[in-house]
């Protein structure tokens, strides 16, 4: 049997959005192949410590190698989960169909559905397409007619864009089983500021007022406190980190290679790569 821990794999620094409020600014993003994250999978299997796995990014859907990667994990028995702004979802070649049934949970990053504040947030892509209000309902459609027992997921990240905009309305259409609401941090270096995007308490409290919902569950981040009607707390999520080896460090045994994931405490620290693994309890 499998353990408890859910573990996210950060696929690729990578993004075809451009978001202002967002701090991870890669100026040479460096991703792992397909063949070492199928390493990883294989050795998450071997720990017998997990039982899940959220691909999250950058952009997963934009790591090369992605439907194998996707395909082998499924092959190992982990319950599948993505966190995307969704936007290639369509896109058969990135993403084939065959996918869909594959994963149990979409987390979609939705910070407005108004095409004017989407791009002053940045949430287009190269050719200026935006994934609006329409485009995200004929996603969730087609996530309802391809795998029809999956969640829906949303996470808003709230700037002072859109902090007196009301998305809720759009469960109408498309029922989302779980929506985190996170003030964005402010995150300052040598050549990036958010800071001119920051909202107050006020009015991040102001949105969450305004974006009260009747079903699903609610995450308010500013609190980490998980709510359902009548909105009693919830667990809290334990996120530990995992550095991954280099393999060149890892060295092999008699047996062939060194797992990248051997069993370990939570916790501990095996040296730097680009990518990265979290996991949750």
């Amino acid at each position: 049997m499998k353990g408890k821990l859910k573990v996210n794999l950060h696929l690729t620094q990578a993004c075809n959005y451009h978001c202002r409020h967002c701090f991870a600014m890669f100026p040479e993003p460096r991703d792992l192949s397909p063949e070492r994250w199928k390493d990883i999978i294989s050795d998450l299997a071997e720990s017998g410590l997990v039982s899940a796995i959220n691909f999250a990014g950058g952009e997963p859907v934009f790591c090369r190698g992605f439907p194998e990667i996707v395909s082998f994990a499924h092959e190992k028995g982990f319950l599948l989960s993505i966190i995307t702004n969704g936007s290639l979802l369509r896109n058969e070649k990135l993403f084939p169909r065959e996918l869909f049934p594959m994963l149990s949970m979409f987390g979609f990053s939705i910070d407005s559905l108004n095409y004017d504040t989407l791009r002053r947030i940045g949430r287009y892509d190269s050719r200026g397409n935006i994934l609006g209000r329409q485009g995200f309902i004929d996603t969730a459609r087609l996530i309802r007619e391809l795998s029809p027992s999956a969640a829906v997921k949303i996470n808003t990240v709230v700037s002072k864009l859109n902090w007196n905009e009301r998305l809720v309305d759009i469960e109408e259409e498309v029922p989302v089983s779980r929506w985190k609401f996170l003030k964005m941090k402010v995150f300052e270096t040598k050549g990036f500021s958010n800071r001119d995007l920051a909202v107050t308490e006020s009015e991040f409290e102001s949105f969450v007022r305004n974006n009260r919902r009747r079903y699903g569950e609610t995450v308010v981040e500013s609190t980490m406190k998980s709510f359902r009607p009548p909105y009693r707390e919830g667990r809290k999520a334990i996120q530990k980190d995992y550095r991954l080896p280099d393999r060149q460090h890892s060295g092999r045994g008699e047996n062939g290679p060194e797992p990248l994931f051997p069993r370990m405490l939570p916790g501990s620290l095996l040296g730097g790569l680009p990518g990265k693994v979290t996991a949750e309890a």
